[in-house]
């Protein structure tokens, strides 16, 4: 009997050490995002461990964004911020949910990393991510980071990307809470009309897209959000996107590019379709589609290099 259960001791083992090499070991749960959370105060410390008695790594701002990568504690969590890694007090945050929209730059940590089509490992693989390979994150759901790479959006895990850069508040998420602040711009005398326009835009990332909306409060259409980005500026163009097409500006050519300025795309080759605002290295902000929102996009990408329609100079 006892050699008998021996026997399939040792057999267990080896048929474990077998999937074990055949197949990648995941990292510990405490590798993984837990979610994402915004300071909602003034200079709070990120400590290098969890208690005030620990050193200060840096100081963040109100309306951070913070990647939680463990809840420690009640009182603590381990977060991410720019790529630093350390502490913070609970009381603090606000908005911790699973999912939070925000726009950051990361960096793929392993090699031939898949993007996904969904945030689990049994969905299609939309590309295969080479080690140092630089993306764009704009969301996290259940450990997986929502990404942007070329024309594909995605999810890569957590474990497997680090956040490099760039983690900017989104004031809503993709669920749309019903109380949506409504927001007024803050003009900062050293930017151009313009860039005052680009950063008051990426502050509404995440608002959804609503068919006829023009508000924070109701959503967007493509061309509402230009229309109200614009008019909280006292800018006034026409409200649909043909008509800002034909109405508002003058023309510029693909290459004069500048901040603020409208892109236009069409779906039909005949005619405007959707409208959005240049923000510089060829990207652009625009209330995308239903389920979707307002994200960042490049003017380059394979689906809308394909659909460019022309561009004006409304400031």
């Amino acid at each position: 009997m006892f050699r008998k259960k021996a026997a399939k001791l040792i057999a267990t083992v080896i048929v474990a050490s077998i999937v074990a090499s055949i197949f990648p070991v995941f990292a510990s749960a405490d590798s993984l995002a837990y979610g994402a959370a915004t300071v909602g105060t003034s200079s709070l410390r990120l400590r290098t461990g969890p208690g005030t008695s620990h050193s200060v790594v840096t100081l963040l701002d109100e309306g951070d964004i913070v990647v939680v990568l463990e809840r420690t504690t009640k009182e603590w969590y381990l977060v991410n911020f720019h790529g630093q890694q350390g502490y913070v007090s609970v009381p603090f945050l606000r908005d911790v949910l699973t999912a939070e929209n925000f726009n950051a730059q990361g960096k793929v940590t392993g090699d031939r990393v898949r993007l996904r089509a969904k945030p689990n490992t049994t969905s299609d693989t939309l590309s295969t991510l080479a080690d140092g390979t630089v993306v764009t994150v704009i969301g996290i759901n259940n450990g997986w980071y929502k990404i942007r790479y070329n024309s594909d959006t995605g999810y890569v895990r957590s474990d497997l990307m680090k956040i490099v850069a760039g983690q900017k508040a989104a004031i809503a998420s993709s669920k749309a809470p019903s109380k949506t602040p409504v927001l007024s711009p803050a003009p900062d005398a050293n930017l151009t009309l313009g860039q005052q326009v680009v950063e008051f835009a990426l502050e509404h990332i995440g608002y959804k897209y609503v068919y006829g909306g023009a508000s924070p409060t109701k959503g967007f259409d493509c061309s509402g959000f230009v229309t109200y980005i614009l008019g909280s500026f006292g800018v006034s163009v026409t409200r649909n996107a043909s008509g800002q097409y034909r109405d508002n500006g003058v023309h510029i050519g693909k290459s004069d590019l500048a901040p603020g300025d409208l892109v236009f795309f069409s779906t039909n080759g005949v005619s405007v379709t959707h409208v959005g605002i240049y923000i510089g290295e060829d990207e652009f902000v625009h209330a995308s589609r239903s389920g979707v929102g307002v994200v960042i996009s490049n003017v380059d990408s394979t689906y809308y290099d394909g659909k460019w329609f022309g561009a004006k100079r409304v400031l």
